[in-house]
């Protein structure tokens, strides 16, 4: 199960600072974490609670599209302030 997908293009502050376990999920699975939360949010939100992730931009698009497909909605990706695809946010059903 490779691992270092993105170690190679990742800035050295970040390589340095964050805990590995904190940046790399299996290639074959990069919404791991992203999916397990969603669906514990499905789970213990109330109806109209907000998730809110930092995100990685490679998997913006993806990670749209599987907050939608459990069924959450208003779902809204978001620019940091140097134009990459940061952050999401998804509203619980009624």
């Amino acid at each position: 199960m490779k691992k270092d997908k993105e170690r190679t293009t990742m800035a050295r502050n970040v390589l340095d600072y964050e805990p590995p376990t904190a940046l790399f999920v299996p290639d074959d699975d990069p919404l791991r974490f992203y999916r397990a939360i969603a669906e514990l949010g499905l789970r213990r939100l109330r109806p109209k609670g907000r998730l809110c992730f930092e995100i990685n931009p490679l998997y913006a698009e993806a990670l749209s599209r599987l907050l939608v497909s459990l069924g959450y909605e208003a779902v809204t990706i978001r620019e940091d302030d140097y134009g990459k695809q940061r952050f999401a946010t998804a509203r619980k059903q009624e």
